[in-house]
């Protein structure tokens, strides 16, 4: 459907000016929780374009809102435009360099925009807040979409409501408690055929939710009210091509980590459309869609050579405890150190002699924007990525690039402090290396996923002390491990016998370290007891120590003017 109205045509130019060759774009939005704006959400929109085509307008655009009682249109301001298409080597790889200055087919722009922080007072309903932009026109040159040219674009997200599950009452939208998933890693859309490749949005939700990726339809433009699949229709898919299956070479997605491999050998342009969703104690509390244009082209091959640019290998870092066989997964306890060496390795040589030069970077939500710090990242700690020179990421060399990953695991990641804790415990990492072959790079992704357990069983408590008070009663003191979480809880046991039976006292929770055991009476007789552990972390631990309190037993003796006195230890052994 195409917008193309006379009278009204400067008006609607002003708002939402018309261009050709929209490659793709996603709306996402952030909860501030500090600052001023505390409880205010922040809208981003990014659009991708063609630059063969006409610009996208840089003046403020309108995201609409849909279903809410009294916001209509949230604005969006001009932040940055960028050329995003492949850097690479024109002299030694002997192809030109695609450039969006040039206007050359098949560049890349970039623009994002961006909302002052913003209310949404109300609760969504059960079928949720809808957010869209909707623009004019699509690449004529598409090959799985029928009447390409005629098509329009349409960019949408959900937010939805959430029930909270201890009191059954549905969760005020303002203040924000809830962001929705972003995507970490910029679209991949200048591919070369004849080879395996896999890439992955990397989608990231700092409350951490749980993530699940799916294939999504590609929308028209519309002009009155947003319903699809009536306004806007559906894009239809040329055969062979479908919305589970938008590309050439049997594409595969990945519901977990957002991964998407295929095995291309025809070119083309392809739209393809990802929709993320975010789950909060099993409801779905937000949806986002992000929408690429694939550009598949048969590169030509190497200088002065035969053979065809080939993309990096990067090596797999884990064993796979089942197969025996390197792994890009790996599951580990919180708590554990997760290091590890990657090296990227291209054996491609430029007129068989001159190496290629290779960048490593990467991406997620658990590295800090300077990929070095520990303590500024969305769940801390934070993993850190860098060369052996101490270099973040990215970096380069020619022929073979490598990082090292370091990643100090905590109870934060198996359950973070928000919603009702069934957080997502599993973290995925991109690492992407690419040669400086043009027009499109060689490319290869490798997704990193790690997995938080929480340990079979906590480590046992430290209990150190045991006292008797004057009034008889029993003060119990113990020492917090050093890994101990704010949510670890404490049981106390008790019993009159070393043998047993122990009867359960009480529950202490952290950060309390001392027990007084009242009404026991210890100085008629010696008490014996013990701690076990559990936290969010870890399962109950084996018991701690059992100390005995000291009883004092006294004769008199010579005839009373002396006495015997008696006492036990705390513990045998001594506590070390």
């Amino acid at each position: 459907m195409r917008k193309f109205f006379l009278f009204f045509g400067l008006v609607l130019f002003s708002i939402n000016s018309f261009s050709s060759h929209l490659m793709g774009g996603e709306i996402t939005w952030k909860c501030l929780k500090t600052g001023p704006d505390i409880g205010k959400y922040v809208f981003t929109m990014k659009v991708y374009r063609d630059c063969s085509g006409i610009t996208v307008s840089t003046l403020t655009q309108v995201i609409q809102v849909w279903n809410h009682p009294t916001v209509t249109g949230i604005d969006v301001d001009f932040i940055l435009q960028q050329d995003v298409s492949p850097i690479c080597d024109p002299i030694a790889s002997g192809n030109n360099q695609l450039s969006c200055a040039g206007g050359d087919p098949g560049s890349v722009e970039e623009y994002i925009f961006e909302s002052q922080p913003v209310q949404l007072p109300g609760i969504p309903p059960n079928t949720g807040w809808q957010f869209t932009w909707d623009n004019c026109c699509r690449n004529a040159a598409i090959t799985n979409i029928t009447n390409p040219s005629s098509a329009g674009f349409t960019l949408r997200a959900s937010m939805y409501p959430f029930v909270d599950p201890t009191t059954g009452i549905p969760t005020p939208a303002d203040p924000c408690f809830d962001s929705s998933p972003e995507f970490k890693e910029q679209p991949k859309t200048i591919l070369c055929t004849g080879f395996p490749f896999s890439y992955s949005h990397n989608a990231f939700d700092e409350e951490l939710d749980e993530l699940i990726y799916s294939w999504g339809e590609p929308l028209d433009d519309f002009l009155s009210t947003y319903n699809p699949p009536v306004d806007p229709p559906v894009l239809t898919f040329n055969a062979p091509y479908t919305v589970s299956s938008p590309l050439p070479g049997a594409p595969t997605l990945n519901p977990a980590t957002g991964e998407v491999s295929y095995n291309a050998n025809i070119s083309g342009n392809f739209v393809t459309c990802i929709k993320v969703q975010s789950w909060k104690c099993n409801q779905l509390v937000a949806e986002v869609y992000r929408e690429v244009q694939v550009v598949l082209i048969s590169c030509p091959t190497l200088p002065a050579s035969p053979i065809p640019n080939s993309p990096p290998d990067v090596s797999q870092p884990f064993i796979d405890s089942i197969t025996g066989l390197p792994s890009y997964d790996t599951t580990v306890y919180a708590g554990s150190l997760v290091e590890f060496v990657i090296d990227g390795i291209d054996t491609d040589l430029y007129n068989g002699l001159t190496p290629q030069e290779l960048v490593m970077e990467v991406s997620g939500g658990q590295f800090a924007d300077d990929f070095l710090t520990t303590s500024n990242c969305l769940n801390p700690p934070c993993a850190t990525f860098n060369n052996a020179a101490g270099v973040p990421a990215p970096f380069s060399n020619f022929g073979t690039v490598s990082g090292i990953f370091r990643w100090q695991t905590s109870c934060n990641h198996i359950a973070a402090n928000i919603g009702c804790g069934q957080t997502s415990n599993v973290f995925t990492f991109l690492v992407k290396v690419f040669d400086d072959f043009c027009p499109a790079n060689g490319i290869k992704f490798a997704t990193i996923k790690v997995t938080v357990l929480p340990l079979p069983i906590d480590i046992s408590p430290d209990i150190r002390c045991i006292s008797v008070q004057e009034n008889g009663d029993v003060k119990i003191s113990w020492q917090h491990i050093a890994s101990a979480p704010p949510s670890t809880v404490y049981s106390l046991y008790h019993s009159t016998n070393q043998n047993g039976p122990f009867s359960f006292v009480d529950s202490i929770f952290f950060p309390d370290s001392t027990f007084i055991h009242s009404s026991v009476d210890g100085n008629q007789e010696s008490h014996f007891y013990y701690l076990t552990s559990l936290s969010s972390c870890a399962d109950e631990s084996a018991p701690s120590d059992t100390l005995q309190s000291i009883f004092l037993d006294v004769v008199a003796i010579n005839s009373e003017t002396e006495a015997d006195m008696n006492w036990n230890f705390l513990r045998q052994p001594n506590l070390p």
